[in-house]
C-alpha cells in the first residue's frame, strides 16, 4: 500500500515539472512580453534602454587630502583612519580606540561660536500684571451664620402632594 502511494506521489511531481518545462520552451509568450522592448522603441522614437552617454567616475575612486577639509569635515576621516589603521598596542581594545575617535566631541568650538547668544527665556517672562483672581474671589459679601429664614416650602409634605393655601 505505501509503494503506491509513493508512486502517486512521483508520478504527480513529474507531471508537474514537465508542464512547468513546457511553459517556458514554447514560443507561447504573449506579444507584448517576447517584444516590449522593441515596441517600446518604436512607440517612443529612441533607443532603449537607455544608457547614460558618458558613464560617470566611480565615486569611491576619488579621494580628498584632509589637509584640504575644514575641521568638522575631516572628523569622519579622522575615525576612518583609526579604524583602518595598523593596530600600535595590540593589548588594547581596537573598538574602544574607534569609539574614542568617533566621541572626540568635534564641532564642539564650531558649534558654541554659531550658537546665538540671546536665546532663553525673556527678562520680562512671567504672568503679566493683574493676572489671577481678583482679590475676595470665592469668598461671600457677609460671612457667618445666615439669619434663620424659617422652614423651606413644602417642607415634611410628601411629594406630589400640592401646598394648600
Amino acid at each position: 500500500m505505501i509503494r503506491f502511494r509513493s508512486l502517486g506521489v512521483a508520478l504527480a511531481a513529474l507531471v508537474l515539472s514537465a508542464t512547468a518545462v513546457a511553459a517556458f520552451t514554447l514560443p507561447s509568450l504573449p506579444d507584448a512580453a517576447s517584444n516590449g522592448l522593441d515596441v517600446a522603441t518604436d512607440k517612443s522614437d529612441r533607443d532603449l534602454p537607455a544608457r547614460p552617454a558618458v558613464v560617470p567616475p566611480d565615486v569611491t575612486t576619488q579621494s580628498v587630502d584632509a589637509a584640504d577639509l575644514p575641521d568638522a569635515a575631516s572628523h569622519g576621516s579622522d575615525v576612518s583612519a583609526v579604524a583602518t589603521a595598523d593596530d600600535p598596542t595590540p593589548d588594547t581594545n581596537r573598538g574602544a580606540d574607534v569609539s574614542a575617535a568617533a566621541k572626540d566631541n568635534n564641532g564642539q568650538s564650531t558649534a558654541a561660536e554659531h550658537r546665538p547668544t540671546d536665546t532663553g527665556q525673556p527678562d520680562t517672562a512671567g504672568a503679566p500684571d493683574g493676572a489671577g483672581k481678583p482679590d475676595g474671589a470665592g469668598k461671600p459679601a457677609d460671612p457667618g451664620q445666615p439669619a434663620d429664614p424659617g422652614a423651606p416650602d413644602g417642607a415634611g409634605k410628601p411629594e406630589g402632594v400640592p401646598p394648600q393655601h
